[in-house]
């Protein structure tokens, strides 16, 4: 008994890129994840004028006796932080319509008809 030969009796093509691309497009978005979408776009954007807003003190003074900031510097640790909170939520947010997506198809699965039998094959 050879391994390969084994592997090569229960080995599957992998899909091509079209029959990828046909499966993608038959996929249609709801609501709940248009939205997670439009939200993570903006929260990169926001993420990013928050670390702005809200700069980071990169050297302080003590000539004066009072700290005081003399450099900031873009606060990466805030818009990291803002990233992942709206990462998760947009992450919520898109499997809350995916799940939902998959519930109306089994319903519209569920609610056609079934196709009237032929007296042949009553029999």
């Amino acid at each position: 008994m050879n391994l390969f030969e084994e592997i090569d009796k229960y080995k599957e093509d992998l899909p091509k890129i079209n029959n990828i691309a046909k499966e993608v497009k038959k996929q249609k978005m709801n609501v709940y994840q248009i939205v997670a979408c439009i939200t993570m776009i903006v929260s990169f954007f926001g993420g990013l004028i928050l670390g702005n807003l809200f700069p980071s003190c990169g050297s302080t003074s003590t000539l004066y006796g009072a700290t005081s900031c003399v450099e900031t510097e873009f606060n990466i640790s805030l818009t990291i932080f803002f990233w992942f909170i709206s990462f998760l939520l947009c992450l919520f947010f898109y499997g809350l319509g995916h799940i939902i997506s998959l519930l109306t198809s089994i319903d519209e699965k569920l609610t056609k008809k079934p196709a009237k039998r032929k007296k042949n094959d009553q029999n």
